[in-house]
């Protein structure tokens, strides 16, 4: 027997970037703001899409993050639109196509401090939507029960998103791991398929899962589009959530499955008209900072965005300044950038933009010597990213793992532990790319 799924992850629904954003724009009219809507166009897009497939699939697994809110930097629950949004093309969705649709809890979305669900919504308002809840898997954990769906052609087991630092807390990860390897045990007559919301990285993604022989495994929390075992992917977001996701492709992943033999694994991408651009400018020892905006109005100037105003295809722009020279930490620099922020989101402007934003980092600090000199600073990192990269050298690292990844976490955790800040490092802080 035959399975078809399209497996779709990390839509974010109602994500609103706020800084540097050109005001009194719409998506649509005093409902939702222009990028926000962009969210909303590609949700909308991907289920047309595969609504519209010849063969159709027989189901659709949507791996987490559905929502942008609440998180931990944001813990208001979604727009009104955002929650419109969903139960409107799932509804339309699954009365076109009669293919049901299957939702887990990823750690957006997520009430942390109470046993309810937005997903709860979706279950009781929509025909054919099923979800799998935080809620849902500590009761099936705590029962010693499976937390499965079962559909004509396959089986499903979830594994919506769960901290481990609350299993360690409670001391209940080795019983966790348990009821993985005994409960949700696939059975050997049909074909199986296990979602799950997490990733090595942060340590939310259960490695006890691939103990399981599971035709399928699909994977969300990750925003790349990308194949960790032959049987397990991550579907990636289909809209650029931070900028430096600019590159990235986006879409969604449809899999054909029989049982006992590996996926076969179609990508299905999406093209983008607005363009978004995360991109460095260095700034050299005898810059000024008015030599630094003149050259960011050239770069401007060299990617066409100093155009007609189009909302279909103004920019998202974040440049990041980077060079030894002091020139980078001034106030005076601040001032100039904004001043040619304002000039270029005001209302009539000649710049096609829809959002402007920058972040600096000086490669180099001068600092001062030690009070005492026979005292010596041997564990002074002047350029902590050129030494991790260089000791990531000297290792031999999985090739599952992004040496530039590691090497932001790495950088990341050194500024943590130097700056004194109370801020948690998770998977969403490991970037300032955040609009």
């Amino acid at each position: 027997m035959e399975a078809r799924i399209a497996h779709v992850s990390d839509t974010h629904l109602g994500f609103s970037p706020r800084e540097g954003v050109k005001q009194n724009v719409w998506g649509e009219e005093m409902r939702s703001r222009l990028l926000e809507n962009d969210f909303y166009e590609r949700f909308a897009e991907v289920f047309d899409r595969i609504a519209a497939m010849d063969p159709p699939v027989d189901l659709v697994v949507h791996s987490g993050d559905l929502y942008d809110s609440p998180w931990d930097k944001n813990p208001s629950q979604p727009p009104v639109v955002a929650q419109e949004t969903a139960i409107a093309v799932l509804q339309k969705f699954t009365a076109r196509t009669g293919v049901p649709v299957l939702i887990i809890e990823g750690n957006h979305g997520l009430y942390r401090t109470r046993d309810v669900s937005l997903l709860d919504l979706l279950r009781i308002s929509v025909p054919n939507v099923h979800v799998a809840t935080q809620v849902d898997l500590k009761r099936a954990f705590s029962e010693g029960k499976p937390l499965k769906f079962s559909f004509d052609k396959l089986d499903v087991f979830c594994f919506p998103f769960i901290e481990r630092a609350v299993l360690e807390s409670a001391d209940l990860m080795q019983k966790f791991n348990e009821w993985i390897s005994e409960v949700q045990k696939p059975s050997r007559k049909r074909i199986s398929v296990a979602v799950s919301h997490g990733m090595e990285l942060d340590r939310s993604l259960y490695t006890e899962i691939f103990t399981h022989h599971y035709e399928y495994v699909a994977l969300g929390h990750d925003h790349r589009q990308r194949k960790l075992y032959d049987n397990a992917w991550y579907a990636g977001s289909p809209e650029r959530w931070r900028f430096d996701e600019a590159g990235l492709d986006k879409g969604f992943l449809v899999v054909t499955l029989h049982r006992g033999e590996m996926p076969s694994v179609e990508r299905h991408l999406l093209e983008f008209r607005r363009p978004v651009f995360n991109e460095r400018i260095n700034v050299k020892s005898q810059d000024t900072p008015q030599s630094v905006v003149e050259r960011v109005r050239a770069w401007f100037e060299e990617k066409g965005l100093r155009a007609s105003w189009d909302p279909d295809t103004a920019a998202r722009v974040r440049l990041r300044f980077e060079g030894a020279t002091r020139a980078l930490g001034s106030i005076e620099l601040a001032a100039e950038l904004d001043a040619l922020r304002s000039e270029i989101l005001r209302e009539g402007s000649e710049y096609n933009v829809a959002q402007f934003v920058w972040a600096v980092r000086v490669e180099e600090r001068e600092h001062n010597a030690p009070a005492y000199s026979d005292i010596e600073s041997e564990y002074l990192i002047e350029n902590p990213e050129q030494d991790f990269r260089e000791y990531l050298g000297t290792l031999e690292v999985d090739p599952r793992y992004d040496p530039e990844l590691l090497t932001k976490i790495a950088v990341r955790a050194l500024e943590f532990a130097v700056s004194g800040t109370e801020e948690h490092l998770t998977i969403d802080t490991l970037e300032e790319d955040e609009a």
